[in-house]
C-alpha cells in the first residue's frame, strides 16, 4: 500500500482549484492495512509479562465517530512461563498531533479484556485493573507518520490539517486553508 501521505497530496492538488476545505477518505481496507503493517506486536508490560498481539481487526463506528479494533493476545508470566490467551476489544478516537504530524488514537476505551486460563484469584485484578492499564498505554499511541514531504506540499499550498471524522466510508480528513497571519 503506498503511504498514507498520498491522501494529503489528492486533496491538496484539488484544493488548488478553489479556495476553501477539502476531505479525502481513506477506506476501511487502506485503515486495516495500516493498521497490519504494526502486527504481529511483541513487548514487555512491566518486569514480569512478555506480551504478543495478533493482527487487529478494525471496525468502523461512525454514530460515535471512532473506530473499533479487536486484538487477539498472548501474555506469557516470565517467572513460570505461564501462558494466557485472550482479546482485548476498545473503540477510539483519532487526532492529528502537528508536533510530530503523527495520527494518534485518542480517549481510548476497552470494551473488553478477556483471558483464558487465568487462576480464579486473579480473575478480579485482570478484570477490574487490566482494562484501565490497556487504557492509559494506548492513549495516544501512533496510528501513522505522515511524511515531513507530504506536510510540507500541504503547507505550500496553504492548507493544514483540520478534522478527522469516521464514516461509514472510512476515514475522512478534513484540509483547512491557513488563516493568513
Amino acid at each position: 500500500m503506498k503511504r498514507i501521505g498520498a491522501w494529503i497530496l489528492v486533496a491538496a492538488m484539488a484544493g488548488c482549484a478553489a479556495p476553501g476545505p477539502r476531505t479525502t477518505t481513506i477506506s476501511q481496507e487502506k485503515l486495516q492495512s495500516l493498521l497490519a503493517a504494526r502486527f504481529p506486536y511483541t513487548g514487555k508490560i512491566g518486569p514480569l509479562f512478555e506480551l504478543q498481539a495478533q493482527t487487529p481487526q478494525l471496525r468502523l463506528l461512525p454514530a460515535q465517530n471512532r473506530l473499533g479494533t479487536a486484538i487477539q493476545v498472548q501474555v506469557t508470566e516470565r517467572l513460570t512461563h505461564a501462558v494466557f490467551t485472550g482479546v482485548l476489544d476498545m473503540d477510539y478516537g483519532v487526532q492529528f498531533e502537528p508536533s510530530d504530524q503523527t495520527l494518534r488514537m485518542a480517549d481510548v476505551h476497552v470494551n473488553t479484556l478477556s483471558f483464558t486460563g487465568v487462576p480464579e484469584r486473579y480473575q478480579a485484578v485482570v478484570q477490574g485493573l487490566a482494562p484501565q492499564l490497556a487504557e492509559r498505554l494506548l492513549d495516544g499511541i501512533q496510528l501513522h507518520q505522515i511524511s515531513a514531504k507530504d506536510m510540507a506540499v500541504v503547507n505550500g499550498w496553504g492548507y493544514e490539517p483540520g478534522s478527522i471524522d469516521v464514516t461509514a466510508a472510512g476515514l475522512r480528513i478534513t484540509l483547512n486553508p491557513k488563516k493568513s497571519p
